[in-house]
């Protein structure tokens, strides 16, 4: 492996906090809504299965309560570890948001869950869900790395926040012991008979050697996560895409599970970046060129479940709520190493279309699938009829038991992770990389600096910087695709080859306003014509008929959203339409802006109608 020749460093969990209407949306999904409840919904998945420690796995165990089953209604063994995921991906997000938020109740609830996992851990420092007769000895389906990694990322984000020495070296030891177990060069950790969904997670396992090195600097994680990748590509695997004889295939078109093509992202970008072999550099730029075809207008990507080498579409693909986590994730680890002004675009964009407009705007619950254009939520992408069936992904719940409880822990971590990753650090010089209302601390020259976001983002196209701080810096602020026109306090500025202005050491940043000049747009491309304000891509918001299909503890449900004869769904654009934006007060930003756009009806008559932000509608058309 290379030493890392770039200065830029992410910044810490915990040294960025949200303010505005991202915390107040935090603290409802935290206080009132799924994410802070979601063990009181599924006790059994979280609460009653200690899988970390006296429910561990062993030869023995032949099922377990993951709340689903196959189509058979038989065992598979391959579900065996699922609660492992599903606890500590949930646990990863309530940690992070009990954190950013400071809700006193949920932290000491954290810290009550960090001390019961430390105390799982054996003498000689193994943390995860198998007993001594299966640990490190697995021949088939298995959850050993995946188990782990998804525990010690909630664990990490946790040391960075609170500087708990004690957790840092119980995942240490714990990341040592599994070294150990899968020496470098002399063991196949891959190498199993019919891999399936927990052997491919176990890649990200990769994401825990970033964060180790980002934390101690030491050389053997990165040594480590690089033959992890290498391994993965010397067997048969269920999870094929991150292949790099497929991704050098011109022909070859991505088909796995989109959970896992986008997750593996981040282990391939970790190689191309810390490996002198120029093989992952081309791997990675081939996996860039396929992944444009999977990846719809809101820029969620193919997910629902398998790619199965399909090009998105806006009606007939959907995108799983995980692979909206995985790709945002995978995006920012693009950015920390190839810092660049495009990832910052492609991770709001993510989040404030696909992934909000996945959440139901009036009550506390997600899709486990949409799509861009989502005629009916009835199981099934866009059916025309609410039946019975078992096909029940395309629907509202807070949990989705019924298909697998991952989507709901997932939602919970989209937004920590998002905040994090707002700002990074190059010596003296701070890099503004996302925006929102927010507040960043760091140390630069050896003294505290504050800067605040206040602003209605993305809504609005104003932010202003509040700093505080005695010492020199330089502030770089990325300017986005859609800014027009980059404006700080009143004088207009080019970004550089990297997509930033540089606002230098000698100018007074006490007070700085930002303006980008937000105008509505008409995009035409491949998938069809759509428009946007800055970035925001709005919907033509369609009547539905709304359906219980299950009531949970408190005022949480299932709902499906039954198809209607709404004719705005025919509704084409008009070239060269005239838009008129429409402000709205309030701190919701996906309620407070509104375009009223042209349209032709069937009968090629004009008619002016009202377009929403994806995150304020339930059914909708979005791409014409």
């Amino acid at each position: 492996m290379k030493k890392i020749n770039s200065t830029i460093k992410t910044v810490q969990f915990g040294d960025v906090h949200p303010e505005g209407w991202i915390k107040q949306q935090m603290e409802y999904d935290l206080k009132d809504g799924f994410v802070g409840h979601l063990d009181e919904l599924v006790p059994d998945l979280i609460l009653e299965d200690d899988i970390y420690g006296k429910d561990r796995l062993t030869k023995k165990v032949k099922s377990k309560d993951v709340g689903a089953v196959n189509s058979e209604g038989e065992w598979n063994v391959q579900f065996l570890w699922w609660n492992s995921e599903t606890q500590s991906n949930w646990w990863d997000g309530y940690i992070r948001n009990a954190l950013l938020t400071g809700d006193k109740e949920a932290i000491a609830k954290v810290v009550k869950y960090v001390n019961e996992k430390l105390a799982t851990q054996d003498p000689d420092g193994y943390i995860g869900v198998y007993a001594d007769d299966l640990r490190y000895d697995h021949t088939t389906e298995n959850g050993e790395l995946w188990a782990q990694a998804s525990l010690f990322r909630g664990l990490l984000a946790y040391y960075e926040a609170t500087d708990d020495q004690k957790v840092l070296e119980a995942v240490v030891k714990a990341v040592d012991v599994t070294m150990q177990a899968y020496p470098i060069g002399k063991s196949t950790p891959f190498k199993t008979v019919k891999p399936f969904a927990g052997v491919g997670h176990g890649l990200t396992f990769t994401d825990v050697c970033d964060q180790l090195f980002d934390i101690t600097g030491e050389q053997k994680y990165l040594d480590f996560a690089k033959f992890l990748l290498d391994d993965y590509n010397l067997h048969q695997m269920a999870e094929e895409d991150i292949l790099l004889k497929n991704l050098a295939d011109k022909s070859y078109k991505f088909k796995g599970h989109g959970v896992h093509t986008y997750e593996h992202l981040r282990s391939l970008t970790l190689a191309a970046y810390t490996s002198d072999d120029p093989k992952y550099k081309e791997g990675l730029q081939h996996y860039l060129e396929k992944l444009k075809d999977v990846v719809s207008v809101s820029g969620g990507p193919i997910g629902d479940e398998w790619i199965f080498g399909r090009h998105a579409d806006a009606d007939s693909t959907g995108y799983e709520y995980c692979s909206l986590q995985e790709l945002l994730d995978s995006y920012a680890v693009l950015n920390k190493f190839d810092h660049n002004s495009a990832w910052g675009d492609k991770i709001e964009w993510l989040l404030f279309n696909a992934a909000q407009g996945a959440r139901h705007p009036h009550h506390s619950s997600i899709a486990y699938c949409k799509s861009d254009n989502s005629y009916s939520m009835c199981g099934h992408i866009n059916d025309h009829e609410c039946k019975e069936s078992k096909e029940n992904r395309f629907k509202y719940s807070p949990v989705h038991k019924d298909i697998a409880v991952c989507c709901a822990p997932n939602a919970g971590r989209i937004y920590p992770y998002f905040i994090q990753n707002m700002w990074q650090t190059d010596g003296n010089t701070l890099y503004l990389d996302l925006y929102g209302p927010s507040i960043f601390t760091s140390i630069v020259n050896g003294k505290k600096v504050k800067v605040q976001q206040v602003t209605n983002y993305p809504a609005s196209d104003q932010v202003e910087l509040k700093v505080v701080g005695n010492t020199a810096f330089d502030l770089a602020l990325r300017v986005p695709q859609w800014a027009e026109r980059f404006e700080v306090n009143g004088k207009e500025f080019s970004a550089n080859n990297k997509g930033y202005v540089i606002i230098p050491s000698g100018v007074d940043k006490s007070s700085i306003t930002i303006k980008m000049g937000f105008s509505p747009e008409i995009h035409q491309e491949s998938q069809g014509e759509y428009v946007s304000y800055g970035p925001l891509l709005f919907a033509l918001p369609l009547e539905g008929t709304a359906e219980e299909v299950k009531v949970w503890k408190g005022d949480f449900k299932d709902q499906k959203y039954a198809y209607t004869q709404d004719e705005k769904a025919t509704y084409k654009l008009v070239s060269n339409a005239s838009i008129k934006v429409n402000q709205v007060e309030g701190s919701n930003p996906f309620e407070s802006v509104a375009l009223e756009v042209d349209f032709k009806n069937t009968k090629g008559e004009k008619v002016t109608s009202t377009m929403k932000p994806l995150g304020a509608t339930v059914l909708r058309k979005s791409v014409f």
